[in-house]
């Protein structure tokens, strides 16, 4: 079972395009399920600049060039997501939430229709691929019964609490219904590969196409990491500036 996984490492590809935009962000990582840390660094693509990210005891610290502002004058900063609007704080990926592609795991549990498409190599590992499609409705159904008995209360409490997430951010998007995948498994029943396709095109005015694509590959499991808070005199806590209308980040960078 994945969620029993102590330690892995990932890396992904998140793809949006709409309106005749489109934009790349790329990034790699670590994750500990066990301790629920996760420490990230990301390259924005066309949005500018880079991003490290770390999720430690539920607090999320962002560092980037893009945030310092009159504000904000340390290293670092942190929101708590416990304390945010639950639609704002699933932006940022509170807990395991959906800033770390592998909290798109969890949507595993509703897939329907699955077919096998042969043998492909991934890393270095021999895997077996396998497309379908995720119901939304089964995932909230059947996420209990995947997880299964072993899961200790705090991960299956946490894992929950990642799966509402994505789901709150494809109810943002409007995304709903049936989502395309993608996922190439090992011979020890490990993801190594996962791609899920979204389209979002009803919510874009003017667009005929507006999708996400997520792509995520997933190493060294069970390995060692190392993930720590940075030290508080480097960290601004900016929770109570990330309101309800989503402008907080914006009103941080721009500030003089």
């Amino acid at each position: 079972n994945v969620y029993e996984i102590g330690t892995m490492h990932q890396e992904f590809r998140f793809e949006m395009s709409a309106a005749g935009e489109s934009f790349v962000f790329t990034g790699e990582g670590d994750v500990d399920n066990e301790r629920q840390r996760i420490a990230m660094s990301m390259d924005m693509g066309a949005l500018g600049g880079s991003m490290d990210m770390i999720v430690f005891d539920g607090i999320v610290y962002m560092r980037s060039p893009m945030l310092p502002g009159s504000r904000v004058t340390t290293e670092w900063v942190s929101m708590n997501p416990a304390k945010m609007d639950p639609t704002m704080a699933a932006q940022f990926g509170g807990g395991f939430g959906t800033t770390d592609p592998s909290a798109y795991v969890g949507l595993f549990a509703g897939t329907v229709d699955v077919r096998e498409t042969g043998p492909e190599t991934i890393g270095g590992v021999a895997t077996t691929r396998y497309e379908g499609t995720i119901d939304l409705e089964e995932v909230v159904r059947r996420f209990s019964e995947v997880l299964g008995e072993d899961v200790d209360r705090a991960t299956r409490r946490e894992l929950q609490r990642a799966l509402e997430q994505s789901l709150t951010q494809f109810e943002t998007l409007g995304i709903g219904g049936e989502i395309p995948f993608e996922i190439w498994i090992d011979d020890d029943g490990y993801p190594r590969r996962q791609v899920i396709s979204m389209d979002f095109s009803g919510l874009v005015p003017g667009s005929e196409q507006a999708s996400m694509r997520i792509e995520a590959s997933y190493s060294s499991f069970g390995e060692p990491v190392d993930i720590e808070a940075p030290p508080k005199r480097d960290v601004t806590d900016i929770t109570k500036l990330m309101g309800p209308e989503g402008l907080g980040a914006a009103y941080i960078s721009s500030s003089a």
